[in-house]
């Protein structure tokens, strides 16, 4: 039985709150390169990405096996394209909609098996010339050709023939102490050459020809024939569901690592880095992150970020500062990578360490939310909570402007109560707020494991879409009052006297 794992999913389950995380992060523009419009990559992607468990091993698994994939991406090319032709031929050709009919299931079973043992013996001359280097490809080769070689290739060929009934049915039974049928056998046909027929020991044939008025003959002969065939035919028919599931597993899984190899030839075709991430309980560390979503709506090299943090087993990231300053594309590019990571990928940017693989956890404002209002502040935090009530140890959430359906000063401390709720859980934070009395309270309540991140402006005023380390900065009033007045002046229309 060939067995393998390239993926290490298990029976693991997706985030409860996959729709949100999928839409806040952009996901879709991200799968849509690695897929190609290729349904079974984008469905793979989306499981693996949105996967509730993730541990360390299963990441450096992964990541080891998309190394190896991008090493050899000709035949992971080839394997996935051999792989889905498989399956879709046998899918397509094969027609097992009556199981009352045992030689209907055993002629379509049989022609299953021949189709995919053609397949089999494509993949295998393809991976016997594979140079894998990581655990998960190689124990794939090793199962394959453990189970997979020509005289067990040629012996399938050979019975799938035989079942075709291209040269009719021949059985035989036994009559009873009851002169009742018993031990019905299915003949192999003598064809020469067959190698199962010569083990087949020599006797002697006996001939009945039914009248051809005799329709009780016919149909008696062709209860006989099905008793016969329906020993069989539940036999065949696993083997050949055996088969498929292969091909379906196996192309699943390839699915994923030829995701990678398109991912990574959009991001050599920008120009943008790659770098396999680290684990580091200690560390937060990323060196020019691109917003990898971003890139792909722009199809060119956007603007990155980078920040360094020392981690004491969980730190809040504040972000604040004027609108359109890059800071939702700054909290959904670090969603996008942490993800990215969980996944065993590579991620857009030169360095990146995160302390744990706990998994990423959105709370992104709602248009419909952003005015004031007790019912919409209430489905705001009735959305908190069904997020809350999956958190581990370890995790991550990002939240974009949280409770600010409500007045400043409610959710200044609504705000307050629930973040140093989660810091003391040991759940990591990224949130972007204007609520400044919670920065001035959170922040010299917990110090060195708060960071604040404010827009960068330069001394002209252009703003460069970048997020440094800074402090509480004052609004923009008299700026926009300025720019406003400027406007109006222009715009004047001149009368002559």
């Amino acid at each position: 039985m060939i067995e393998f794992d390239l993926l290490k999913l298990g029976s693991a389950q997706m985030i409860s709150i996959a729709k949100d995380v999928r839409a806040d992060l952009e996901l879709d523009k991200i799968i849509s390169v690695a897929s190609g419009e290729d349904k079974l990559i984008a469905e793979t992607w989306l499981e693996v990405l949105l996967s509730r468990e993730c541990s360390e091993e299963i990441m450096r698994y992964r990541q080891e096996a998309v190394k190896d994939a991008l090493e050899n991406r000709d035949v992971v090319l080839r394997m996935y394209q051999l792989a889905k032709e498989g399956y879709d031929t046998a899918h397509r050709e094969v027609f097992i909609f009556r199981l009352d009919d045992p030689k209907f299931v055993v002629y379509e079973a049989s022609s299953g098996i021949r189709i995919l043992i053609d397949y089999l013996e494509k993949l295998l001359d393809v991976v016997k010339n594979a140079r894998f280097s990581s655990s998960a490809f190689k124990s794939l080769v090793k199962s394959l050709t453990q189970n997979i070689d020509s005289v067990f290739i040629a012996k399938a060929r050979e019975i799938s023939e035989i079942l075709s009934f291209g040269s009719g049915i021949e059985f035989a039974v036994e009559i009873g102490s009851l002169n009742n049928l018993v031990n019905p056998v299915l003949l192999i046909p003598r064809s020469e050459g067959s190698a199962i027929s010569r083990l087949l020991a020599l006797g002697k044939r006996y001939t009945c020809r039914l009248d051809p008025r005799d329709e009780a003959g016919v149909v008696i002969l062709e209860d006989i024939r099905n008793w016969v065939l329906s020993r069989i035919a539940t036999t065949i028919l696993n083997a050949f569901d055996k088969l498929m599931s292969f091909f379906r597993d196996l192309l699943k899984q390839l699915s994923f690592y030829v995701g990678a190899i398109n991912l990574s030839d959009f991001l050599d075709k920008i120009g943008v880095p790659k770098t396999y991430p680290e684990v580091d309980p200690k560390k937060l560390l990323f060196k020019n992150l691109y917003p990898l979503s971003l890139a792909v709506s722009s199809t060119k090299k956007p603007m990155p970020n980078s920040l360094n943090l020392d981690v004491d087993n969980s730190f809040a990231v504040l972000i604040t500062g004027v609108n359109k300053g890059g800071k939702t594309t700054f909290l959904r590019s670090v969603g996008q990578a942490i993800l990215l990571t969980r996944a065993g990928l590579f991620v857009p940017a030169e360095r990146f360490i995160i302390p744990s693989t706990g998994t990423v956890l959105t709370h992104f404002l709602r248009e419909e939310e952003r005015t004031f209002s007790y019912g919409k502040f209430e489905e705001e935090v009735k959305r908190f909570k069904s997020l809350v009530e999956s958190l581990r140890r370890g995790d991550y959430v990002l939240m974009d402007e949280s409770f600010v359906s409500t007045n400043h000063v409610e959710a200044s401390v609504v705000a307050e109560n629930v973040v140093s709720a989660l810091i003391d859980s040991g759940i990591n934070i990224f949130y972007i707020t204007f609520l400044q009395d919670f920065l001035h309270m959170f922040i010299s309540k917990y110090g060195k494991k708060a960071v604040l991140l404010v827009p960068e402006r330069l001394s002209d005023g252009t703003r460069t879409y970048r997020l440094i380390k800074g402090s509480i900065q004052p609004g923009y009033v008299l700026e926009l009052w300025r720019k406003i007045a400027e406007d109006t002046t222009e715009n004047q229309p001149m009368y002559m006297h």
